[in-house]
């Protein structure tokens, strides 16, 4: 969510649409070079990377690369390594360099046409998928992951912006500082992993019957337990919250409020700066009520 945050808080952003369309005949170019019947068009959506369904001699395959600067590069990068980290070769086919116009080239992922989940999984499988994660990786870290601390400097701002548009009562905003700090006085202490940051129904993905975890772009290194409850906050979980919120992270319960209250603060605030809470049926006020009034 950070990566996302960062690119809507800029004035200065890149036209995803323009950039897109400068590299998908570069990638054309490139993948025609293997002498294969290729076919390559946009898949649209997404912030951070720039998606493109492709056909290779006949076979479904996903492109994916990013936006300019090496920012964008290097959080390419680091998902790829996750990607081959947790699956081998399943899902990173190969990753290669297209050639611009401009004499740039842009990092691209190859990899296999996933099918979305036809249902939202249930609690448990959730965060057994994400513990399965975690093992995999064991002790391993990739180079220069974002810390959690970046969170929660970007909730002072989500708070003070929130508050000075009116988006926030003063009772949910002083609620969301004491459970902040919270957070803030146990970082030394709470289990650390590498979390996926967008844990979301879209990121799950199947090959075959293979559930696969996709899209590491975000991720960070954060508290054991933490995309669990990022997962919690999607709108086809919210059911969940009700039920299965506390308990399943092995986190004190009081934390595992304060990092649902964090994620909601974050995803209000990143609907502010796109614009997109204009159009939510439910305010800023009311998600982060729901997660404060929560027991």
């Amino acid at each position: 969510m950070l990566g996302k945050i960062a690119f809507f808080e800029t004035d200065d952003r890149p036209d995803i649409a323009a950039d897109r369309a400068r590299i998908q005949p570069a990638l054309l170019q490139h993948l025609q070079s293997s002498g294969r019947d290729i076919s390559v068009t946009p898949a649209l959506g997404g912030t951070l990377g720039i998606c493109f369904d492709a056909v290779i001699a006949g076979e479904k395959r996903f492109l994916k690369t990013h936006l300019p600067g090496p920012d964008a590069r290097g959080s390419l990068t680091r998902e790829a390594d996750i990607l081959v980290r947790l699956y081998g070769t399943a899902i990173v086919l190969g990753r290669f360099e297209a050639p611009l116009a401009d004499g740039t080239s842009r990092l691209c992922l190859l990899m296999p046409a996933l099918t979305p989940l036809s249902a939202p999984i249930e609690p448990a499988n959730a965060i057994a998928t994400i513990r399965e994660c975690s093992q995999r990786f064991g002790d391993w870290r990739p180079d220069d992951l974002p810390a959690f601390e970046q969170y929660l400097a970007s909730a002072a701002r989500a708070l003070k912006t929130l508050s000075e548009r009116g988006l926030l009562s003063h009772a949910s905003a002083a609620e969301l500082r004491r459970l902040i700090a919270r957070l803030e006085d146990r970082l030394p202490s709470p289990p650390q992993t590498v979390c996926h940051g967008d844990f979301g129904p879209k990121n799950i993905m199947l090959e075959g019957n293979v559930s696969r975890v996709i899209d590491w772009e975000d991720a960070f290194l954060g508290i054991a337990g933490y995309d669990y409850l990022y997962w919690l906050t999607f709108m086809e979980n919210r059911p969940f919250l009700q039920t299965a919120a506390f308990g399943r992270t092995g986190l004190p319960g009081e934390i595992e409020r304060a990092i649902l209250a964090l994620v909601v603060l974050l995803k209000s605030y990143l609907a502010v700066c796109s614009g997109a809470y204009l159009k939510h049926a439910v305010s800023p006020q009311e998600r982060i009520a729901e997660i404060i009034e929560l027991r």
